[in-house]
């Protein structure tokens, strides 16, 4: 009887601990890179020990923890090679977006989710050109179920209020999506077209001109989208140590000098009280202070 493949004994080594407990629900299991140093073997064999897994129902991918033994994990007493199907687009961008909810957007590569699939990379280009063609399809996934809701074209504080919390969802349930988008080089992303409409639609029933309105729905846009990586950047920074960023300040920041400087009245000012640090609330502030500025503009344009 014929070895089984390297990365069926790795899965079966894994799954192992997973049966026995000596990785209890809700762990994480070895990450590819693991398997890669501790197993000698390649990144697309690691890639494939974590699908072999995923596909017994041992492990799942959790946003911001890697792969984890799932609750109730259940599995056959060995793995079994298969031969896949040649995936269909829809299983190519459900795996893409699997890998970058997990690990970030750099680590999604045709190759890898090829691996993950367990077919050759040459057979994703039968349904995506490319890695880029692939990041639009993820973008155009993540936004394929948002449902506008009835408002007047008149009510325009609400709907550019709805713009923003739709992308501002978005990119807090993937934060990766953020990354793709580009303020000077649009995409005809299909599910953002609608939204784009929308926000459009809104600004030229304002009463702005054309330029105006684009720069406007630019502007709404670049904030929403800046402020999401600013959060992604700050949950990856507490990923990473642990710390939050009010313990950061007080661990790095030397606040206590700053309420002594008598030259700097403007850092001892907002340092007198101690203000938690809140970037929900600061982007929340600032897009009601974006939006009082187009109100104003709204009022001089029909004086």
């Amino acid at each position: 009887m014929p070895e089984p493949p390297t990365y069926v004994r790795v899965a079966d080594s894994i799954a192992a601990e997973i049966r026995s407990g000596r990785i209890a629900e809700g762990a994480r299991v070895p990450s590819t890179r693991q398997i890669v140093r501790e197993w000698g073997v390649a990144m697309a064999t690691a890639t494939k020990v974590l699908q072999a897994l995923r596909s017994e129902g041992l492990v799942d991918s959790v946003r911001g923890s890697g792969t984890v033994v799932r609750r109730g994990a259940r599995g056959t007493t060995h793995l079994t090679p298969a031969t896949p199907a040649e995936p269909t687009l829809q299983q190519i961008v459900e795996t893409a977006v699997g890998i970058a909810d997990a690990d970030g957007l750099p680590l999604v590569t045709m190759r890898r989710v090829a691996a993950q699939l367990g077919v050759a990379t040459v057979t994703l280009g039968r349904h995506v050109r490319g890695r880029e063609a692939l990041t639009l399809h993820m973008v155009d996934s993540v936004f394929a179920d948002v449902a506008l809701p009835e408002l007047p074209v008149t009510a325009w504080r609400p709907r550019l209020e709805t713009v923003a919390h739709v992308f501002w969802t978005a990119f807090a349930r993937h934060p990766w999506a953020a990354e793709v988008f580009s303020l000077s080089r649009p995409h005809p992303i299909p599910s953002v077209m609608p939204i784009a409409e929308w926000s459009l639609s809104t600004l030229r029933a304002m009463g702005l001109p054309a330029a105006e309105a684009l720069a406007a729905h630019v502007m709404l846009f670049g904030y929403v989208r800046g402020m999401a990586l600013a959060r992604s950047a700050e949950q990856q920074a507490v990923s990473d140590t642990g710390v939050g960023a009010d313990d950061w300040v007080r661990a790095h920041g030397d606040v206590r000098t700053w309420r002594t400087q008598a030259d700097a009245p403007g850092l001892r000012y907002v340092s007198q009280e101690d203000v938690e640090f809140d970037l929900d609330g600061v982007y929340a502030y600032g897009l009601s202070r974006l939006l009082d500025g187009l109100e104003a503009r709204r009022r001089a344009s029909r004086s």
